[in-house]
């Protein structure tokens, strides 16, 4: 007879086997407690390394970026070199004209001043002179400022000293056709508050300008191109080496044919900014330096020549006006000697030595003779000579400031043909390179 317990464990075995049969591996459990959890395996895995379509990919990527930036970087250094000396023309025009408005207003000065020594109704010719300067100047006043935004505000306060300027002068003309001695105070007054009041304006836009055409004519930033040239052929060359050692093929034909346009894009941009830096360089201390000396030398003639006149004027006590023109003598020897040019040099010579002669003939006592040979026309006479350096140093400046200004306007076609061809480099070195390294990528499908 069979046992009633064995009889029930059979039949739940039959029924659940699952639960009768232990899983392979499983342990059996134990009198002392439950079965251990086993340990979970980690769950992150390393990354695994790039195969090589994928790094060929890549390197296809940032051959194509390069050349793409290659031709940007060309295409905007090469414009703003046009763009800068545009500008620093722009900035020679200016300068030009505001030393003008600087003559003409010194230039009506020593017209006033010599025809005041006449007394009475002063001479048509110069009274035209006078009012031919003084338009001059406004005008150009006016052309300043809408030329330079920056001057405009300087140039409104020197418009107005401009007016009390003039009404100044009229006021001594109206005392002085009267015969009234306080009519060359006024006159005097009139010469001070130009020297002290405007001309200070005019200086400092003289420098501003001046200061900014040369700022503008630097090409220094021209440089980033070729540099970036340079990296790029350092760059393809790597890239090369690493296809080579790859592929066990020396040479990678799109690679190289890339790397010769970004090399011959280096040697012609070296050759171009250092032949446009020494033309720049040409022109700053040429043509834009006799711009300065000639305008500079034009400016103080005048002043020295109101001088003269004032100084007779004070009749025996103008030693500050004589000494005034010793020191404004001394400028324009010096932008002479910069200038170079012996015909403003003679020139200067026979007015200065006709000054002299001024100067002995009121010492002495002569004062009507030496108003007479500072007043008159005749070939000795101080105005004559005078007139012949003013009208040199005129020409001077002109010559000297078209000659800027063509120089300047002759490098921008160059910089033009420069940013197109950058940028055809530029381009072609990134679709050579990609379709050298295509050709690799083709071996693997």
């Amino acid at each position: 007879m069979s046992h009633p317990t064995a009889t029930a464990a059979a039949t739940d075995a039959a029924q659940h086997p699952a639960a009768a049969v232990p899983a392979p591996g499983a342990l059996a459990p134990t009198a002392s407690g439950p079965a251990p959890t086993p340990a979970l395996a980690p769950t992150t895995r390393a990354r695994p390394p790039l195969s090589t379509p994928q790094r060929l990919q890549l390197l296809s990527s940032g051959v194509v970026v390069l050349g793409v930036l290659l031709a940007l970087v060309g295409v905007v250094t090469f414009a703003l070199l046009a763009v800068g000396l545009d500008r620093a023309r722009a900035d020679t025009e200016q300068l030009v004209r505001v030393q003008s408005i600087q003559t003409d207003l010194l230039r009506a000065d020593a017209t006033a001043t010599n025809a005041f020594l006449v007394g009475g109704l002063e001479p048509a010719a110069q009274r035209a002179a006078y009012d031919q300067a003084m338009s001059s100047s406004s005008a150009r006043v006016a052309e300043a400022a809408q030329a330079q935004p920056a001057d405009a505000a300087a140039l409104a306060v020197l418009n107005r000293q401009i007016l009390d300027y003039d009404a100044a002068i009229e006021q001594a003309r109206a005392n002085n056709r009267q015969g009234f001695p306080v009519g060359a105070q006024y006159l005097r007054l009139a010469s001070a508050q130009l020297r002290s009041s405007a001309l200070p304006v005019l200086d400092e836009l003289v420098a501003a300008n001046a200061e900014r055409a040369d700022r503008r004519m630097g090409v220094g930033g021209g440089y980033v191109f070729p540099v970036l040239c340079l990296l790029a052929v350092v760059g393809l060359v790597l890239a090369q080496l690493w296809l080579a050692r790859r592929f066990h093929r020396r040479v990678n034909p799109g690679l190289l044919a890339a790397t010769l346009v970004v090399l011959l894009a280096l040697v012609g941009s070296l050759i171009g900014m250092a032949g446009l830096s020494t033309q720049v360089r040409d022109t700053r201390t040429g043509s834009f330096a006799d711009v300065n000396a000639a305008a500079r030398a034009r400016i103080w003639a005048n002043n020295a020549k109101a001088n003269e006149s004032l100084t007779l004027i004070a009749r025996g006590s103008g030693q500050a006006f004589d000494r005034a023109w010793t020191e404004s003598g001394q400028v324009v020897t010096a932008e002479l000697r910069v200038l170079g040019d012996p015909a403003l040099t003679e020139a200067w010579s026979r007015y200065g030595d006709v000054h002299g002669a001024i100067r002995r003939q009121d010492d002495a006592g002569q004062w009507d003779r030496a108003v007479r040979q500072a007043t008159g026309t005749a070939p000795d006479s101080a105005n004559a000579s005078f007139g012949a350096l003013d009208d040199g140093l005129a020409r001077a400046v002109q010559e000297a400031g078209a000659t800027t200004n063509a120089r300047l306007d002759g490098e921008r076609p160059g910089l033009v043909v420069a940013a197109l061809l950058s940028l055809l480099a530029g381009l072609a070195a990134a679709l050579l390179g990609r379709r050298g390294i295509a050709a690799r990528l083709r071996e693997y499908r």
